[in-house]
């Protein structure tokens, strides 16, 4: 971790694993909703709102505002915090789907029509965009109801690869063991590449194919609870491939 940066990712090699005493990040976060019922040190849309608000219509709480009319269709975006799967009498399944962002929630019925379509994305801790009608039939209770169900890009494009960016004094081995243990439990098809800096050097190690993941809030989220919330900047720096 002394010499230059492309020396640094030599520890990417390694296969051991250092047990660590605390829980990564979605560990913490899975635990404090199970447990507690909201979430306390962190929230799992941190970091992404910018993206879900370019994606959607409103937030989740203007939903919930005197505004919004009877059949007006939006786009909203979340987090799957519940999800109560139910049967019709024809045997045909359906969804009650909770969706919560940062300062509100909302159901959302997946009648079995969309159901039978769109009820693979319908998974707990999921981020969705979902396209549905306000519908005020009932003055009781507000509902949507889901006409198309999506998974949000969040990794800025689907063509640039996921740049981690890490001080080369921070290439140790429990360090490096951890970040391949992250990688490898979000496997997927996008290219990783590791900025080492060291000093005034930047050298961008390209991570072989088997190292490839899956750019999901979780996978984030996992990383910047190990490498620090600016671990995720991009480069043009000088680059190599490593395996």
């Amino acid at each position: 971790a002394d010499g230059d940066g492309s020396s640094g990712g030599a520890g990417m090699g390694f296969e051991r694993t250092i047990p660590l005493g605390e829980w990564d990040k979605t560990t913490l976060l899975a635990n404090e909703r199970e447990m507690l019922g909201l979430y306390v040190s962190d929230h799992p849309l941190n970091g992404i709102e910018a993206t879900l608000k370019a994606a959607t219509d409103c937030s989740i709480a203007a939903l919930h505002g005197d505004d919004i009319s009877d059949g007006r269709i939006l786009t909203l975006g979340g987090l799957v915090t519940g999800i109560s799967r139910k049967v019709t009498k024809r045997g045909d399944t359906w969804a009650i789907v909770t969706l919560e962002d940062l300062d509100a929630s909302v159901d959302i019925m997946v009648f079995p029509k969309a159901y039978a379509v769109m009820g693979p994305y319908c998974s707990q801790d999921s981020v969705l965009l979902v396209k549905g009608r306000v519908d005020l039939s009932d003055d009781s209770e507000l509902k949507f109801i889901a006409m198309e169900i999506t998974i949000p890009d969040l990794a800025g494009g689907t063509e640039g690869p996921v740049v981690i960016s890490i001080a080369a004094n921070r290439v140790v081995e429990p360090v490096v063991n951890k970040l391949n243990e992250i990688l490898a439990t979000h496997p997927g098809t996008t290219e990783v590449r590791l900025e080492v800096r060291n000093g005034t050097r930047t050298t961008v190690l390209r991570l072989d194919d088997a190292k490839r993941v899956s750019p999901t809030p979780s996978l984030f989220a996992d990383l910047k609870a190990l490498l620090g919330p600016s671990c995720l900047a991009g480069s043009s720096a000088t680059e190599s491939v490593f395996g």
